[in-house]
Protein backbone atom coordinates (compact mmCIF):
# COMPACT_ATOMS: atom_id res chain seq x y z
CA UNK A 1 0.00 0.00 0.00
CA UNK A 2 2.89 2.44 0.72
CA UNK A 3 4.10 2.04 -2.75
CA UNK A 4 0.98 2.83 -4.05
CA UNK A 5 0.80 6.11 -2.32
CA UNK A 6 4.66 7.08 -2.92
CA UNK A 7 3.71 6.36 -6.73
CA UNK A 8 0.77 8.14 -6.70
CA UNK A 9 2.28 11.00 -5.13
CA UNK A 10 5.16 10.82 -7.61
CA UNK A 11 2.45 11.01 -10.63
CA UNK A 12 1.06 14.04 -9.12
CA UNK A 13 3.91 16.12 -8.39
CA UNK A 14 4.91 15.68 -11.72
CA UNK A 15 1.73 16.26 -13.47
CA UNK A 16 2.60 20.32 -13.84
CA UNK A 17 6.30 19.70 -14.91
CA UNK A 18 4.76 17.55 -17.66
CA UNK A 19 1.71 20.40 -18.56
CA UNK A 20 5.07 23.52 -18.02
CA UNK A 21 6.95 20.95 -20.90
CA UNK A 22 3.58 20.72 -22.93
CA UNK A 23 2.89 24.89 -22.54
CA UNK A 24 6.66 25.43 -23.63
CA UNK A 25 6.40 23.36 -27.00
CA UNK A 26 2.89 24.74 -27.62
CA UNK A 27 4.35 28.38 -27.23
CA UNK A 28 7.57 27.22 -29.58
CA UNK A 29 5.29 26.02 -32.28
CA UNK A 30 3.33 28.96 -32.13
CA UNK A 31 6.04 31.55 -32.18
CA UNK A 32 8.21 29.62 -35.10
CA UNK A 33 4.59 30.08 -37.04
CA UNK A 34 4.19 32.97 -36.52
CA UNK A 35 7.77 34.16 -37.31
CA UNK A 36 7.23 31.91 -40.54
CA UNK A 37 4.16 33.25 -41.46
CA UNK A 38 5.30 36.89 -41.16
CA UNK A 39 8.51 36.37 -42.81
CA UNK A 40 6.58 35.07 -45.63
CA UNK A 41 4.89 37.54 -45.93
CA UNK A 42 7.87 39.94 -46.33
CA UNK A 43 9.03 38.11 -49.01
CA UNK A 44 6.04 38.22 -51.13
CA UNK A 45 5.66 42.16 -49.92
CA UNK A 46 9.32 42.37 -51.52
CA UNK A 47 8.36 40.16 -54.84
CA UNK A 48 5.73 42.27 -55.46
CA UNK A 49 7.66 45.67 -55.30
CA UNK A 50 5.49 46.72 -52.26
CA UNK A 51 7.75 48.54 -49.51
CA UNK A 52 5.12 49.81 -46.80
CA UNK A 53 3.83 46.67 -46.66
CA UNK A 54 7.31 44.53 -46.51
CA UNK A 55 7.42 47.58 -43.81
CA UNK A 56 4.77 46.36 -42.29
CA UNK A 57 5.58 42.77 -42.22
CA UNK A 58 9.15 43.34 -41.34
CA UNK A 59 8.00 45.02 -38.30
CA UNK A 60 5.43 42.42 -37.08
CA UNK A 61 8.08 39.80 -37.19
CA UNK A 62 10.63 41.78 -35.23
CA UNK A 63 8.07 42.39 -32.32
CA UNK A 64 7.87 38.43 -32.34
CA UNK A 65 11.33 38.14 -31.80
CA UNK A 66 11.75 40.91 -29.61
CA UNK A 67 8.57 40.63 -27.37
CA UNK A 68 7.76 36.20 -27.47
CA UNK A 69 7.78 35.26 -24.13
CA UNK A 70 9.25 31.74 -25.85
CA UNK A 71 12.68 33.73 -26.99
CA UNK A 72 13.26 33.92 -22.63
CA UNK A 73 12.26 30.43 -21.67
CA UNK A 74 14.97 28.11 -23.67
CA UNK A 75 16.88 26.45 -20.88
CA UNK A 76 18.52 23.24 -22.44
CA UNK A 77 20.15 25.37 -25.34
CA UNK A 78 20.39 28.48 -23.88
CA UNK A 79 23.97 29.57 -25.09
CA UNK A 80 23.31 28.22 -28.35
CA UNK A 81 19.78 29.97 -28.46
CA UNK A 82 21.40 33.19 -27.19
CA UNK A 83 23.87 33.63 -29.95
CA UNK A 84 20.99 32.67 -32.71
CA UNK A 85 18.78 35.10 -31.24
CA UNK A 86 21.96 37.65 -31.10
CA UNK A 87 22.23 37.84 -34.78
CA UNK A 88 18.54 37.87 -35.45
CA UNK A 89 18.25 41.10 -33.55
CA UNK A 90 20.80 42.39 -35.14
CA UNK A 91 19.11 41.52 -38.56
CA UNK A 92 16.02 42.53 -38.04
CA UNK A 93 17.52 45.78 -36.55
CA UNK A 94 18.59 46.36 -40.42
CA UNK A 95 15.55 45.95 -41.86
CA UNK A 96 13.96 47.91 -39.50
CA UNK A 97 15.97 51.31 -40.28
CA UNK A 98 15.04 50.79 -43.86
CA UNK A 99 13.87 53.85 -45.69
CA UNK A 100 13.70 51.97 -48.85
CA UNK A 101 12.75 48.68 -50.67
CA UNK A 102 15.94 48.50 -51.14
CA UNK A 103 17.61 48.58 -48.03
CA UNK A 104 15.04 46.33 -46.94
CA UNK A 105 15.88 43.46 -49.80
CA UNK A 106 19.49 44.05 -48.22
CA UNK A 107 17.87 42.84 -44.65
CA UNK A 108 16.38 39.49 -46.44
CA UNK A 109 19.96 37.51 -46.23
CA UNK A 110 20.72 38.28 -43.57
CA UNK A 111 16.83 36.97 -41.62
CA UNK A 112 16.68 34.18 -44.18
CA UNK A 113 20.35 33.06 -43.07
CA UNK A 114 18.58 32.99 -38.91
CA UNK A 115 15.42 32.26 -39.85
CA UNK A 116 16.52 28.86 -42.09
CA UNK A 117 18.67 27.88 -38.95
CA UNK A 118 15.81 27.92 -36.98
CA UNK A 119 13.26 26.09 -39.04
CA UNK A 120 15.87 23.25 -39.49
CA UNK A 121 16.89 23.31 -35.90
CA UNK A 122 13.60 22.98 -34.15
CA UNK A 123 11.48 21.69 -36.98
CA UNK A 124 8.28 23.19 -38.66
CA UNK A 125 6.03 20.69 -39.59
CA UNK A 126 3.08 23.50 -41.17
CA UNK A 127 3.79 23.15 -44.89
CA UNK A 128 7.00 22.29 -47.32
CA UNK A 129 9.15 25.04 -47.15
CA UNK A 130 12.03 26.03 -50.17
CA UNK A 131 14.87 27.59 -49.86
CA UNK A 132 16.31 29.50 -53.15
CA UNK A 133 19.11 31.15 -54.21
CA UNK A 134 19.73 34.26 -56.98
CA UNK A 135 23.30 34.31 -57.89
CA UNK A 136 23.16 37.83 -58.54
CA UNK A 137 22.05 39.40 -55.64
CA UNK A 138 24.02 40.55 -52.43
CA UNK A 139 26.50 42.24 -55.09
CA UNK A 140 26.90 39.32 -57.38
CA UNK A 141 27.60 36.75 -54.22
CA UNK A 142 24.43 35.45 -54.36
CA UNK A 143 21.78 35.34 -51.54
CA UNK A 144 18.92 32.98 -50.45
CA UNK A 145 15.34 33.30 -49.48
CA UNK A 146 12.72 30.81 -48.29
CA UNK A 147 9.39 30.49 -49.72
CA UNK A 148 6.19 28.21 -49.41
CA UNK A 149 6.15 27.91 -53.28
CA UNK A 150 8.61 25.76 -55.38
CA UNK A 151 8.01 28.30 -58.51
CA UNK A 152 10.55 31.18 -58.31
CA UNK A 153 9.63 34.87 -57.24
CA UNK A 154 12.81 36.50 -56.78
CA UNK A 155 12.29 38.82 -53.47
CA UNK A 156 15.59 40.50 -54.41
CA UNK A 157 14.86 41.93 -57.87
CA UNK A 158 10.91 41.82 -57.86
CA UNK A 159 9.41 42.28 -61.16
CA UNK A 160 12.74 43.29 -62.80
CA UNK A 161 14.04 39.23 -62.35
CA UNK A 162 10.80 37.57 -61.30
CA UNK A 163 12.07 34.36 -62.13
CA UNK A 164 15.96 34.54 -61.62
CA UNK A 165 16.96 31.86 -58.86
CA UNK A 166 17.04 28.08 -58.33
CA UNK A 167 16.16 26.02 -55.44
CA UNK A 168 18.74 24.71 -53.19
CA UNK A 169 16.90 22.70 -50.75
CA UNK A 170 13.54 21.82 -49.56
CA UNK A 171 12.93 21.59 -45.79
CA UNK A 172 9.65 19.74 -45.03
Amino acid sequence: MKYYIITLLAFFISIPNIQAQEHNEHAHEDHLTILVNEYLAFKDALVADNFEEANKRISNFTKEVKTSEEMNEHTEHQEMHEAHHGKMLAAIEIAVAAKNIEELRGSLEAITTELVTAVENQGYDKSVLFVQFCPMANGGKGAKWMSNKEEIQNPYYGKKMLKCGSTDKTIN
